[in-house]
């Protein structure tokens, strides 16, 4: 669900980037349902080989070091490559979020990844599931401050919500059943 909110955010020949992990294939996968041509860069090889059956979606790879765990790829030829590329929105997968620490994540390899992707887009928009607020982690991503974008799940508890609402957080998640906060 937060991935089809999130999916609403971009619009008909977009060009975006996009981030790796299982946020990011179900991300990959809505996006193939939703859309007829977009470009989209990634580092991530699950990411591309969900959306390589789009003949219409114009896809870039940012290949360089491969992160098994991850299936994606990191290092100065990743970044290089991103280096060359402008996107009007990141989309990034955090592993934390919290009103004290900011957006976090934990893999040292991936995070420069991350940031570059931020660093060349206009806009950027975090999607974590509800069971990532409030926690914190290793590498702080960003502060939360008025430009960015959250996109959660129906499971985000509605006082953490509000308490994200009330410090100007633009924060979003999917609906429950048919109802829910935007």
């Amino acid at each position: 669900e937060l991935v089809r909110y999130a999916a609403t955010l971009i619009h008909e020949n977009d060009t975006i980037m996009t981030d790796c992990g299982s946020t990011a294939v179900e991300f990959a996968k809505m996006l193939k349902e939703r859309f007829e041509k977009l470009t989209v860069i990634t580092h991530s090889l699950d990411v591309f080989e969900a959306l390589r059956v789009k003949e219409n979606f114009e896809l870039y790879l940012c290949s360089g070091l491969f992160c098994h765990k991850e299936n994606a790829f990191y290092g100065a030829w990743t970044l290089e490559a991103l280096d060359r590329f402008h996107a009007f929105t990141a989309f990034i997968f955090p592993s934390a979020i919290s009103l004290q620490y900011g957006v976090m994540d934990y893999d040292k390899n991936l995070y420069p990844v991350q940031k570059k992707m931020m660093d060349q887009s206009d806009n950027t928009v975090f999607l974590a599931d509800s069971n990532k607020f409030e926690k914190s982690g290793l590498l702080k991503l960003a502060d939360l401050k008025e430009g960015y974008t959250i996109v959660s799940d129906s499971g985000l508890r509605d006082e953490i919500f509000d308490l994200y609402q009330e410090n100007r957080i633009r924060i979003f998640r999917g609906e429950k059943s048919g109802q829910g906060k935007k």
